[in-house]
């Protein structure tokens, strides 16, 4: 007795299991059913394939077409009667590769959509000094004019030996920079090549760097360990933008 229970047991256990696979490709849970009874014969009845599988007269028609439809089972006409069979599993793999073939086919029209006035946005973050040249240099690979709004200049400060390089290399390239600082980092003197520099009142100061370039945003946070962020949006790029050019307007050189 306790054989025959594990058998049905695993019978059970099977028929669940391919169920939920036949289902994860498109079937519904009816016609998973409706398939798998077919396959443990050779042929049946409506009136058999009801029984084997649980469905109602109201739904047997209906689900035995769609799955004639889907290629998974094939009938005969016996005395007047239709006998339907199961194809082989392997239609499954084939119906899988036909569904891939389909959105493939569709895929480039999704991805126009997908795209159509949309702009991703990016976001990325940068520890400690090391971390600081990393976010730099993304602005150097970009190319474009540079927008920068700073306290005093405490780049320079961090990056002492670092950002007179850097800024020479900017020039060579031709990428010109626009900087707004508070009026307190007049006595920095600074002279950079292909750099304009003008200057706010001390009441506009604020500990947080923004530099704008492109598409593109960095935000420095100056501490002990400096902490780095760059975002990568064309509506919030020009969101600081106009920003930019509101302290621009205001400041004096």
């Amino acid at each position: 007795m306790g054989h025959k229970i594990g058998f049905i047991s695993l019978r059970i256990h099977i028929t669940q299991m391919d169920t939920k696979f036949l289902e994860e490709i498109g079937l519904t849970p009816k016609e998973a059913n409706v398939y798998i009874a077919l396959l443990g014969v050779r042929s049946a009845s409506i009136f058999e394939v009801m029984n084997k599988a649980h469905v109602s007269r109201q739904r047997i028609y209906e689900l035995l077409q769609s799955l004639l439809e889907k290629g998974l089972i094939s009938f005969t006409i016996r005395d007047n009667k239709k006998q339907f069979t199961a194809i082989s599993p392997e239609r499954l793999i084939e119906i899988e590769k036909e569904r891939e073939t389909n959105l493939r086919s569709i895929l480039p029209e999704l991805l126009n959509k997908y795209n159509e006035n949309k702009e991703d946005t990016q976001m990325e973050m940068f520890l400690g000094k090391e971390g600081m040249k990393t976010l730099l240099g993304i602005s150097q690979k970009v190319g474009a004019p540079v927008y920068i709004l700073s306290g005093e200049g405490e780049i320079f400060e961090t990056l002492k030996y670092f950002m007179p390089n850097f800024f020479e290399k900017r020039a060579e390239k031709g990428i010109p920079t626009k900087m707004v600082y508070c009026e307190t980092a007049r006595k920095t003197k600074l002279k950079l090549p292909l750099t304009e520099i003008r200057y706010v009142p001390n009441e506009y100061y604020s500990p947080i760097s923004i530099a704008i370039y492109g598409n593109n945003v960095n935000f420095i946070v100056y501490s002990e360990n400096p902490l780095g962020i760059h975002i990568q949006s064309k509506e919030i790029a020009q969101s600081f933008m106009n920003y930019f050019n509101l302290m621009w307007s205001l400041a004096r050189k």
